[in-house]
């Protein structure tokens, strides 16, 4: 009888995340900024799947880190020149409308930080998949299996990856 492995088959799915998660937490940052400082200490931009909620994000930062105010207003000016289907200023007000109290915009962040993990080892599983499957000479099995333990160290220690597979 013939197995078939998972990891072997081509279906297409999408990776972990959690879109609601991550309108919920910026829309409760554009209405209260106080709450930025608690959830800035578990998730970054770069943890957010959507992209767009990545600049976002990282637009909130720089403007609380400038000590300025950031909520829809504040922000029109920096997305207005954004190319995509999304109208940004228009998305940034209809965010807002998922805002939550503090404690769950602390714990979306947590769902959004593990989809971010879940993510990464994905990857991290795709690069070792990818580095068995070579008939490399530099390489062996044994390097394979060091190299993914740091990779997987990084990620549990930094919260990210530098790939060296």
């Amino acid at each position: 009888m013939e197995k078939t492995f998972n990891v072997i088959s081509n279906s297409f799915k999408e990776l972990p995340n959690n879109i609601e998660a991550e309108q919920s937490v910026l829309g409760s940052i554009l209405l209260s900024n106080e709450i930025f400082d608690e959830v800035n200490t578990i998730i970054s931009n770069k943890n957010f799947y959507d992209p767009m909620h990545q600049k976002i994000f990282a637009a909130i930062e720089k403007l609380i880190f400038k000590g300025m105010l950031a909520n829809p207003i504040t922000l029109k000016n920096y997305f207005e020149n954004e190319k995509d289907e999304l109208n940004i200023p228009e998305y940034l007000v209809k965010i807002t409308k998922f805002s939550t109290s503090v404690r769950q915009s602390i714990e979306y962040s947590k769902i959004i930080y593990d989809m971010f993990v879940r993510r990464e080892l994905i990857k991290i599983s795709e690069n070792i998949i990818d580095s068995a499957k070579e008939n490399d000479l530099e390489s062996n099995g044994q390097n394979i299996i060091e190299n993914s333990e740091k990779l997987l160290y990084d990620l549990a220690e930094k919260g990210t990856f530098s790939s060296s597979l």
